[in-house]
């Protein structure tokens, strides 16, 4: 069985680390190139880093706070927001990216993915969905959490599988920021005939919802954020927790 990989989450607003609730409220929390290095030190699988601003106020993604913590950090680096066409997705990989996050512009034309996956490869390319609960099951939301979608979140990730992604990550919005544990029911719903990794993220509150989505479910990984900002949970006492109950993590 793949080994699995614990992915810390990071937000960034206006060159800071910022943290919200159901992408919501953001406040600062910190400089985003000391925050990285920590998790570098601390043995992180990986970084994923999502730009807030780029794609709501239709700037360029912070290609320099993405070059200035590529340069001090020595693990894979997603990084996502306001990636809406081939050249601007060159600019993060150069700018020290190892995969580029893609939501909205693959939403809006699905053949951007595929285009994405033909150029820089298909392990470049991660496809986000982002969903919520709806009265008609969940529902998959574009424009930063703002606008509801006739998609289920399985049904979008399959296709964007078939489109060319090479991994998908699935944030609950309700549950985002809240801690208040994952939406296991969904995660294992997505995950089951998906070929491609699959990163659950949002509500993770306690060092068992990362066994429980490790164990229960098909994801390949969990990413999380305000979890691994409180100094009890940092990311080494979280891998050992998480070993400790027999789960295989890949190794540096």
């Amino acid at each position: 069985m793949p080994a699995k990989r614990i992915i810390p989450s990071m937000l960034l607003s206006k060159g800071r680390l910022v943290k919200g609730t159901s992408f919501k409220g953001h406040e600062d929390a910190g400089n985003p190139i000391t925050t990285a290095r920590i998790y570098n030190d601390q043995m992180a699988d990986e970084l994923s880093i999502l730009d807030i601003d780029a794609s709501p106020n239709k700037n360029n993604p912070d290609l320099e706070t993405l070059y200035q913590l590529s340069k001090r950090c020595f693990i894979p680096i997603s990084f996502g927001g306001g990636i809406n066409s081939i050249e601007v997705a060159a600019q993060v990989i150069r700018a020290g990216a190892d995969k580029v996050i893609v939501n909205q512009a693959g939403i809006d034309d699905m053949t951007f993915i595929n285009s994405l996956s033909t150029i820089f490869g298909k392990q470049a390319v991660v496809f986000a969905i982002d969903f919520t609960s709806t009265l008609d099951g969940e529902r998959v939301l574009t424009k930063s959490g703002t606008e509801v979608t006739s998609y289920s979140p399985r049904e979008l990730a399959m296709l964007a599988e078939k489109m060319g992604a090479g991994e998908i990550i699935l944030t609950d919005v309700e549950h985002e920021g809240t801690r208040k544990g994952p939406n296991l029911n969904v995660i294992k719903e997505v995950s089951i005939g998906l070929k491609v990794p699959l990163v659950a993220n949002g509500g993770v509150g306690n060092l068992d919802d990362f066994v429980n989505i490790l164990s229960e479910t098909n994801a390949s990984a969990v990413s999380a954020g305000r979890i691994l900002q409180f100094a009890d949970n940092n990311l080494i006492k979280v891998r050992r927790y998480i070993q400790s109950k027999g789960i295989h993590l890949a190794t540096h």
